[in-house]
């Protein structure tokens, strides 16, 4: 299957100050992907805080918090496993 990058076919020009430009080229290079992709993401979750990384993020505290938890309450674990499941809805 072809890269999602490749699927996209529209290139618009946008106009952005250098300290955005060299913020976006500091994220793609933190997160190994293209310029293009964190302007992508960024848009799409602009209204959203729950990105990729800080769900990731958010999903490590959980699993931690679970193993914790676990040895003394197995359903309170269930039950916050289940709940930081739902974060990975966008």
């Amino acid at each position: 299957m072809r890269n999602k990058e490749d699927l996209k076919t529209v290139r618009k020009t946008v106009l952005m100050t250098a300290e955005t430009a060299k913020d976006i080229e500091r994220e793609a290079e933190e997160r190994g992907i293209k310029p293009n992709a964190v302007m992508n993401d960024r848009l799409r979750h602009s209204k959203n805080d729950n990105t990729p990384p800080v769900t990731m993020q958010f999903q490590d505290y959980a699993n931690e918090a679970v193993r914790m938890m676990k040895k003394y309450n197995e359903d309170d674990a269930e039950y916050l496993e289940r709940k930081a499941n739902l974060l990975w809805t966008f």
